[in-house]
């Protein structure tokens, strides 16, 4: 299927979770975001746009931030998608070694996805088998028959068209960004697709955090409930 690189986000504001560092809560002793970004470890490049937080992340991982921080997910995938190597245009510009110019596909994940490993697989098989002529990706779909923009692989090609149509993308939803794609479905079992935008989410993701104002010997405990007052409920 060609080479694939990945851009994965960790913005916003976490508002539903008090505006914690979202990706510092912990799976299985990693982070979140060390989970996503192991995740997609079969990639060339991979790029976080947001906050890397307390995670530590391979050397070759880049971090950037979309500009103006937090204008939204459309946004972040566009600046993620900057920090890539890019493709050499149509005219014939000399191609550098294949390790400096664009992948074939990206995935695009949410850093928030605890199991996002579950998904990238059927992700990968479905955009292999797909007729390049008539699909220029695949996109997970939940168990509700929800589309989950930040967990699927595109062309490359296409996505940069994407973007340079978009437009102005601050405050621009995924939705927009996509709307010109044409994503093959892919069902995806609950776990694949569970994110992490509550404290409900956390407690069933089984989820921890480290203990309020910090300890010296790194103990965790686990998620009860949140500590200090949150907006659970409210919009991102």
């Amino acid at each position: 299927m060609g080479v694939v690189d990945a851009v994965i986000l960790m913005g916003g504001r976490a508002e539903r979770l008090g505006g914690i560092a979202k990706g510092d809560l912990r799976v299985d002793g990693a982070t979140l975001l060390e989970r996503v970004v192991a995740a997609a470890g079969r990639s060339r490049h991979r790029v976080v746009v947001g906050d890397a937080g307390a995670s530590v992340l391979p050397d070759d991982v880049v971090v950037v931030r979309e500009d103006p921080p937090f204008s939204g997910p459309a946004a972040a995938v566009a600046a993620g998608v900057a920090a890539l190597p890019r493709r050499a245009d149509a005219a014939g510009e000399e191609r550098a070694a294949a390790e400096d110019v664009a992948a074939d596909a990206v995935l695009l994940l949410a850093g928030d996805l605890p199991f996002a490993a579950e998904a990238i697989a059927p992700l990968l098989a479905a955009f292999a088998g797909a007729d390049a002529d008539k699909a220029d990706g695949a996109m997970g779909v939940d168990e509700t028959g929800r589309a989950q923009y930040l967990l699927s692989v595109v062309r490359r090609a296409a996505l940069d068209e994407a973007i340079a149509v978009a437009g102005r993308l601050e405050g621009a939803s995924m939705r927009r960004l996509v709307a010109a794609l044409r994503l093959v479905d892919v069902a995806l079992p609950g776990r694949a697709t569970m994110d992490v935008d509550t404290w409900a989410d956390a407690r069933r993701a089984g989820a921890t955090a480290g203990e309020v104002g910090g300890t010296d010997d790194g103990s965790r405990r686990a998620i009860g409930t949140a500590p200090g007052p949150t907006t659970e409920g409210a919009s991102t």
